[in-house]
């Protein structure tokens, strides 16, 4: 069943993750004292940190997935506290007022780009609440940061276009020293001097633009895919697109119905969309190694026909290893194969197995031979992406449907893969599976109601289960 925010093995092993690196961090502030002489006070600055490193725990727990590619960047994630709080550190030490030139706003606009606000605000805050703690600057500051923070937070700083980008840092620029002015006017003994502030928030400001030739790098390292990147994959112009569309006529056509499908539910239920959108364009472009097996792209032709029950089942589960060994080779970032590897997760072939199972009913079924690889979705855009597969392959293999049949067949779908536990390791809810069943009621009641047949009956679409 899905999940209903129970502790996962996966959540429990990234959570010990975060535990063990807030225990480092916390020995490391006491073993070096780098913040005062003061042993004890070291003590009960660690104790705040590490409780700010463990209400971060629930915020990353709460707004993004956890998988593979997390795992290896959750140190990045929790090391940007420590690593911005030692370089303030040595900033206050040459010079108390050369805080207002750290360019804190970068966390920002790096996580907001790979995760999301939630998140990349909630790191931002940890981080000045860290510097706050262990160095004291003024209330002011403090403020100064929040409401800058909260000002990048909602400018389009992933703008594509340099012209927002500019206008962005501009606003924040002048709204800083709005701000700073008005401080300094509340409170007259507000360091640094009119002048000063001035010179150091434009630096500031105009530093955020450094967040931009770090991102590229970030991708690369850590396995990171920013939303630039999803979009110019989702360009129906990109090369593995075009040659689906050329070699896959059906296959393409059918992934375009996903993306929408599966675009439209993670909107609902407030997921990564533009992922969901992408994997699902991508997730059957192994099927342009042999796309004549499939019966979207042929018509009239039984390509198994003289293959055996199993060698047919083989021949169609390839397709999920073709489709990863493709995405390798022109370079697919690695959350992409993901939707590639897990869109059937470890379901199978049902149509050669229950055919297998009606003409051998004397022999057991060695159901490995008719099983898909796996592994189960491990993310809730996986989760979507595979039932808006299934979704529209089996309406679209009914002959003038009614609509109670439409939304029969897909109640009976989603409740299949929910029976074949293919959502155990995804964290999605029933809750958010009963909102994606809506939405997918409400798709395909849209596009076959040029088809809709009142009130015949169909075939059942079981196949495709």
């Amino acid at each position: 069943m899905p999940s209903n925010n129970v502790f996962s093995a996966n959540s429990l092993r990234f959570i010990s993750i975060i535990i063990f690196t807030g225990f480092i961090v916390f020995s490391l502030f006491i073993l070096f004292s780098v913040f005062t002489e003061d042993f004890y006070a070291n003590v009960g600055i660690s104790i705040l940190l590490v409780s700010v490193f463990l209400l971060l725990t629930l915020i990353i727990f709460r707004t993004i997935n956890i998988d593979e590619t997390l795992s290896r960047s959750i140190f990045f994630l929790l090391g940007l506290i420590p690593f911005f709080t030692l370089i303030a550190h040595f900033l206050s030490q040459y010079n108390p007022q050369f805080l207002y030139i750290l360019p804190l706003g970068i966390i920002i606009i790096v996580i907001k780009y790979f995760f999301n606000e939630s998140l990349s605000f909630g790191i931002y805050f940890s981080t000045i609440s860290s510097i706050y703690l262990s160095l004291n600057p003024s209330e002011q500051w403090m403020f100064l940061q929040i409401f800058t923070g909260l000002l990048i937070l909602f400018l389009p700083f992933n703008s594509k276009k340099l012209f927002y980008i500019i206008g962005s840092i501009l606003i924040v620029c002048a709204a800083s020293v709005l701000i700073s002015v008005s401080l300094k006017l509340t409170y007259p003994t507000f360091q640094p001097s009119f002048e000063e502030l001035i010179i150091f928030l434009f630096i500031q400001s105009f530093s955020l633009l450094f967040a931009y030739l770090i991102i590229p790098f970030l991708e690369k390292i850590f396995s990171f895919t920013s939303a630039f990147s999803l979009n110019e994959l989702g360009n129906l112009d990109n090369f593995l697109l075009k040659e689906l569309a050329i070699k896959a006529p059906g296959t393409y056509q059918h992934s375009i119905q996903v993306s929408y499908l599966a675009e439209a539910a993670a909107q609902k239920i407030h997921v990564n969309s533009l992922l969901c959108r992408v994997g699902g364009l991508y997730h059957d472009i192994g099927k342009l190694v042999n796309p004549d097996y499939f019966n979207e792209n042929v018509q009239n032709l039984n390509p198994f026909e003289n293959q055996s029950l199993q060698r047919s089942a083989a021949l169609i589960i390839k397709h999920v290893n073709d489709g990863i060994e493709l995405g390798r080779r022109y370079r697919l970032p690695e959350v992409i194969i993901d939707f590639i590897r897990t869109h059937h997760g470890t379901t199978k072939v049902e149509y050669f197995y229950r055919k297998f199972k009606a003409s051998n009913s004397f022999f057991d079924v060695n159901e490995a031979d008719f099983t898909y690889p796996g592994p189960k979705p491990f993310s809730r855009e996986q989760s979507i992406v595979m039932l808006a597969d299934t979704v529209e392959a089996a309406c679209r293999s009914l002959k003038n449907p009614t609509e109670s049949e439409l939304f029969d067949l897909i109640d009976c779908l989603v409740d299949y893969k929910l029976k074949m536990g293919q959502f155990l390791d995804s964290r999605l809810t029933f809750e958010e599976l009963d909102m994606c069943k809506e939405v997918f009621k409400d798709y395909i009641k849209t596009f076959y109601h040029q088809r809709i047949s009142y009130p015949e009956p169909v075939s059942s679409g079981q196949e495709f289960l």
